[in-house]
């Protein structure tokens, strides 16, 4: 009998190590992003269907959104600082979740605008918290893989907008509440599936902020200025024109699936194209994505075409932001440097809240999407006057 060569598992059992090592490093992350974004599915659309439900009108309506917004200034910085600093960032994410979770059931028991605005202040600071240590760990170990890891997040945004619309035609706007919840429940359970999402940094380690980012973040702080209509008074202005939940929650969802397919293939993009003039062309898309909302609010179908801009005003947008500010930071300071790209998004998110309210009031609801494409605008100014000339010397 011819005998048998020695048996060489060490490949087989080495792939299925490797193979172990990315589901445990991949989908814990994942089902962050999912139920992370899962819960923002549910507060953009419909969030403030359920403050005018409760009685508020756009002004109130506008600074509760703006009062929310405020947290993302401050809540990514202490985050991405805690992280860094003493090394504890999954103490952070899960200890934030958790809070969130605990203040968002108080909305249960508040009455009134700043019962309320307490309430949203406190649960989405904990709640913003956690992502700038999940953003940096994911794109340090995962850089090439981040937006496949991050597509699930959108695609439980399409999973939460697509089924709570018909949920909220039948049982109403406080539906939202016990659903948000929920998913908050979910977030923090995904955050004891998480492995440890860095070593300990060493204390007195330099972790410098390079030069350049002031010109990046004001654009980023213009783009989320220009969302803000968006993102407070979109279902809002969609129910003005007799839209019902079902087509709204479809409006999102459409341009949620675009962006997934954008994440999908980033990488595609930037092998292909500079990543300045990707940068400087989602500004210009959003310029005349707004620019259709304000025209054409009657026509669902080209409503409908406007939300495919959103695979790249956000999704090829916020995949390039979170790579180029990166590129600012030192290796001991890239939490730090999502939180100030978190942080500039919710200065602008926050004054676009703001605004939106006070210019719905004034200028109409078409002046205000009018509005948004002029602050887009100026974003895709300052791309072109900044980040073109320091190209060469700073990427």
């Amino acid at each position: 009998m011819l005998e048998r060569g020695p048996l060489k598992p060490a490949p087989l059992i080495a792939r299925t190590r490797a193979l172990s090592r990315l589901a445990h490093g991949d989908w814990p992350r994942s089902a962050f992003y999912w139920f992370y974004f899962s819960a923002l599915g549910a507060l953009l659309p419909y969030w403030p269907l359920y403050l005018r439900s409760r009685g508020f009108g756009p002004r109130a309506l506008g600074d509760l959104m703006a009062l929310f917004a405020l947290s993302r200034i401050v809540a990514p910085y202490v985050g991405g600082w805690l992280s860094d600093r003493f090394g504890h960032r999954l103490t952070v994410v899960r200890g934030g979740a958790l809070l969130a979770l605990v203040c968002f059931l108080l909305i249960l028991h508040a009455q009134g605008f700043t019962a309320v605005a307490a309430v949203m202040v406190s649960f989405s600071f904990f709640w913003y918290a956690t992502l700038p240590p999940v953003e940096a760990s994911t794109l340090a170990f995962h850089g090439d893989r981040y937006g496949r890891i991050r597509l699930w997040g959108s695609l439980g945004f399409i999973v939460v907008v697509l089924g709570l619309g018909p949920i909220l035609d039948r049982l109403g706007a406080p539906v939202t509440v016990p659903v948000i919840a929920i998913l908050l429940f979910g977030l923090w359970l995904a955050t004891l599936r998480l492995a440890p999402l860095a070593q300990r940094a060493a204390p007195l380690a330099p972790a410098p902020i390079r030069r350049g980012l002031a010109p990046f973040l004001l654009a980023c702080f213009l783009m989320q200025v220009s969302y803000g209509p968006y993102y407070t008074f979109y279902s809002v202005y969609l129910t003005h024109y007799g839209y019902d939940k079902a087509a709204i929650g479809a409006l999102w969802a459409l341009g949620v699936v675009c962006e997934v397919v954008v994440f999908w293939q980033a990488g595609r993009f930037f092998a292909r194209f500079r990543e300045w003039r990707l940068f400087a062309f989602t500004f210009a898309l959003a310029v005349v994505r707004w620019l259709v909302i304000a025209c054409f609010p009657r026509s669902w179908p080209i409503l409908a075409l406007a939300q495919t801009f959103h695979a790249f005003t956000f999704g090829l947008y916020h995949a390039l932001a979170v790579r180029l500010v990166s590129r600012y930071a030192g290796p001991g300071a890239k939490a730090r440097a999502q939180a100030f790209y978190g942080s500039a998004a919710g200065a602008g998110a926050a004054l676009g809240a703001a605004m939106s309210g006070y210019l719905w009031a004034s200028v109409g609801p078409e002046g205000m999407f009018l509005c948004a494409a002029v602050m887009a605008a100026a974003g895709f100014a300052v791309i072109v006057a900044g980040l073109k000339a320091r190209e060469r010397e700073t990427f």
